[in-house]
């Protein structure tokens, strides 16, 4: 599995293509017109050691404090997921905002890498029509299988000019994957989060504990 970033994702989406995939994948005209007017006519200005900018419009861009963005965002980024499927390989997309994790499957290590590389090609000429940026310095590389000892596990894969080796855990939508498609190091992590939000809570109990005594006090 190869993992991609997209680089700042809500500020490089071109309203004209996304209204563009809105309309072909035939959304009702409200909602495409609402959409168009949603995105219109936002400004911004920079501020910077008391020095204050011109407002300016923007024309690439989806303000994310919107939950409509992410919406918006998953139409954009549509062709890309069509046009990997549109190789007919054995592939599985998945996606969310900037995180796009390509799944492929084969008896031999080797032709897995050669498939991910050419589904990257195709990744980076969508990312070349549409202004987007993939973060390679982000790139995950990870291969699943539980008997490890049949296979060399360490293979890398050649992307462009970068070598990205395979590493034995990743993070994907807020899951932590093993190779060995095992959950301990998930579990593991679940555990200590459990821990540092408890110390948390009871940190902040004992806080307004204190401070309501010492408050009784004054009184």
């Amino acid at each position: 599995m190869l993992s991609l970033n997209v680089v700042e994702a809500f500020n490089q989406v071109l309203h004209i293509k996304l209204l563009h995939t809105l309309k072909m994948k035939r959304i009702s005209n409200y909602i495409v017109e609402w959409a168009c007017s949603f995105l219109k006519n936002w400004e911004t200005l920079l501020r910077f050691n008391e020095q204050i900018s011109d407002m300016r419009k923007i024309n690439a861009d989806i303000l994310q404090r919107f939950l409509i963005s992410s919406i918006f965002f998953l139409f954009f980024n549509a062709s890309l997921i069509e046009k990997c499927k549109a190789l007919k390989i054995k592939i599985k997309v998945l996606n969310f905002i900037n995180d796009i994790n390509i799944l492929t499957y084969n008896k031999f290590i080797k032709e897995i890498c050669k498939t991910l590389s050419k589904v990257h090609n195709v990744c980076v000429k969508w990312a070349c029509t549409h202004d987007a940026t993939f973060a390679s310095e982000k790139y995950e590389f990870m291969h699943f299988i539980r008997k490890s000892k049949r296979f060399d596990m360490m293979i890398s894969i050649q992307i462009e000019s970068s070598v990205i080796k395979s590493k034995s855990n990743i993070w994907v939508l807020k899951v932590q994957l093993n190779m060995k498609l095992q959950w301990d190091a998930h579990l593991r992590q679940i555990e200590a989060n459990h821990i540092t939000w408890m110390l948390a809570f009871v940190t902040s109990v004992s806080r307004s504990i204190r401070l309501n005594r010492a408050s009784r006090d004054l009184i």
